[in-house]
C-alpha cells in the first residue's frame, strides 16, 4: 500500500511536470502573438499566465 503512494506521488510529480511544461509553452505561443490575435481569442496580455495556467492544469 505504501508503495503505491510513493508511486503516485512520482507519477503525480512528474505529471504536474509536463503540464507545467504545457503551461510556458502556450504562455510562449500566445505572449509572440499580437493584441489583436489575443483579441480575437477572447483575451489580453494580462490574462496570459492565468490562460495557460488553467489551460494546463484543468484537466488534473
Amino acid at each position: 500500500m505504501a508503495r503505491n503512494r510513493v508511486f503516485d506521488s512520482i507519477s503525480g510529480f512528474f505529471g504536474d511536470v509536463g503540464r507545467a511544461r504545457n503551461a510556458s509553452n502556450l504562455y510562449a505561443d500566445l505572449s509572440n502573438m499580437s493584441d489583436d490575435a489575443l483579441r480575437s481569442r477572447g483575451l489580453n496580455r494580462s490574462d496570459l499566465a492565468r490562460h495557460a495556467f488553467d489551460t494546463a492544469f484543468s484537466g488534473k
